[in-house]
């Protein structure tokens, strides 16, 4: 399996966000028995993006959805 197939792009807004990001990481490490994770900074692609990188495709897709609906809870949606 290629790196590409199980990384995470995220783009945070701002600082608050990046804070959030922070603690959604640390928590969802924690419930999901801290699986192995690389997070880059990629400022070749601007703004303050970060790609998420799991060992496990499952993981990574869990991971991908479950901050997709933190950040939808965190702006009233």
């Amino acid at each position: 399996m290629k790196a590409a197939d199980i990384a995470v792009d995220i783009c945070l807004a701002s600082a608050e966000e990046a804070v959030r990001f922070s603690r959604f990481v640390q928590g969802f490490l924690a419930s999901n028995g801290f699986p192995f994770v690389m997070i880059h900074n990629t400022p070749e692609l601007g703004a303050e993006r970060r790609k998420v990188v799991f060992e496990d495709v499952g993981i990574g897709a869990k991971f991908a959805r479950e901050w997709r609906m933190d950040r939808l809870a965190a702006a009233g949606a």
